[in-house]
């Protein structure tokens, strides 16, 4: 019951003390700055799930459908080309979604009130939940076939069905596919799931200025690739970050418009620095790389930029913003230091979002001031939704912050 007399009491004191809206960017920690020789502290929920992309045209397709309904024919395995033209092991059905939690605590210590050093620290899980079947074929598996033996028209791994083979079914594709005997050696496609550490961001903010209407900050950082790179053997993974090192570099501009009106608007600039990986490369217009592809290649993800433009109207020491988000990363590079032709890997890499961000906070710094809270609080609701895109997940995000000093 306390706790109930309590909450009421702080969202009275936050509709009826009009004369202490805080209107800064600091009162609902707009700008992540720590007070001089303080700690900040902001810890960040995001969830959201998915079942739907925008592909490289920008149109709206299920999640997985390049592995949809499609033909198990020469075109996938060139083998069956002996079969005749018309051979195929069946045709895929492939349904999945993805759910993502990520967790996000960010650090922060004032050296002065216009500058402030911190890192950021995400971790996560996500789970990839895929139903794979196949049905129908008119090739099976050959069960005359010696594996121990070189594989040629003597001895063959398939056989037309009727001559001694069955259908493969679900079951035999997975074989198939997982078997390295078959010289694929990928993981089974089915329910996945990542968890661990993201890339974590070392930097700085700096207010470069601020009068009693408007704020002008800069940010600087490196993102460390410490996340778990992207596993060649398992084609639905997704990993909890991209594993590569970047410069990031932020501003941030924040004006009071009057009437408990405020524009904040914000830029992102990454560059993403070269690395190695260990990668299947496949050919130009092939679904599938065989394990002997596998190579180490050098690695440039593309630059991304990421705009804000924010519009925030203040009630008491609530907030309720409104914001446009748009988010553009160039095209993924990769070379090969045998001369491999990597450009298969490039295709679809090239992206960009548009999307709109509605949010709520509620600032605790009035009723911390006046005793009511035990240390000033700052608690926000965000909700972010993709409604145009290219290459990119039709995703809605929720995000829940929680702001403090020490």
């Amino acid at each position: 019951m306390h706790k109930y007399l309590l909450l009421l009491s702080i969202l009275s004191l936050s509709i009826l003390h009009g004369e202490e809206e805080l209107a800064s960017s600091s009162g609902h920690g707009l700008a992540f700055l720590a007070p001089q020789n303080r700690w900040a502290v902001r810890i960040e929920l995001r969830t959201n799930s998915y079942d739907t992309l925008f592909n490289n045209s920008g149109d709206k397709t299920k999640l997985g459908s390049q592995i949809d309904n499609a033909a198990l024919d020469n075109q996938v395995f060139p083998i069956l080309g002996l079969f005749g033209s018309n051979a195929t092991l069946g045709t895929t059905h492939m349904n999945m979604d993805v759910n993502t939690q990520q967790y996000e605590v960010t650090l922060g210590y004032g050296l002065t009130k216009d500058f402030t050093l911190g890192a950021i620290i995400p971790f996560g899980k996500v789970k990839v939940n895929a139903h794979f079947s196949v049905s129908g074929g008119s090739v099976g598996f050959n069960p005359l076939y010696n594996p121990a033996l070189t594989t040629g028209v003597g001895n063959l791994p398939f056989a037309p069905i009727g001559a001694g083979a069955t259908p493969l079914g679900t079951e035999g594709v997975q074989t198939l596919l997982s078997n390295p005997i078959f010289g694929y050696a990928y993981k089974k496609l089915g329910y996945t799931e990542t968890t661990g550490i993201g890339d974590p961001t070392i930097g700085a903010f700096w207010r470069v200025y601020e009068d009693s209407s408007s704020s002008f900050v800069l940010g600087a950082g490196l993102r460390l690739g410490l996340a778990d790179l992207p596993d060649p053997d398992n084609l639905l993974a997704i990993p909890l970050g991209d594993s590569s090192n970047d410069i990031r570099l932020r501003m941030e501009y924040y004006r009071n418009l009057g009437n408990h009106f405020d524009l904040l608007l914000q830029v992102e600039h990454d560059i993403q620095l070269s690395d190695k990986i260990i990668s299947r490369v496949p050919a130009i217009g092939e679904l599938l790389a065989i394990e002997s592809s596998k190579e180490k290649l050098s690695r440039n993800m593309g630059n991304y930029w990421e705009y804000d433009i924010g519009l925030g109207k203040s009630i008491g020491n609530w907030r309720l913003g409104a914001t446009w988000h748009r988010y553009k990363k160039e095209a993924d590079k990769y070379t090969s230091d045998i001369g491999t032709d990597t450009s298969a890997l490039s295709e679809n890499t090239s992206l960009y979002a548009n999307q709109w961000k509605g949010s709520i906070s509620w600032s605790g710094i009035n009723a911390w001031k006046e005793g009511i809270l035990p240390m000033p609080l700052i608690v926000e609701l965000t909700v972010q939704e993709t409604y145009e895109a290219k290459n990119f997940p039709k995703v809605r995000d929720i995000y829940f912050r929680i702001t403090s000093f020490f």
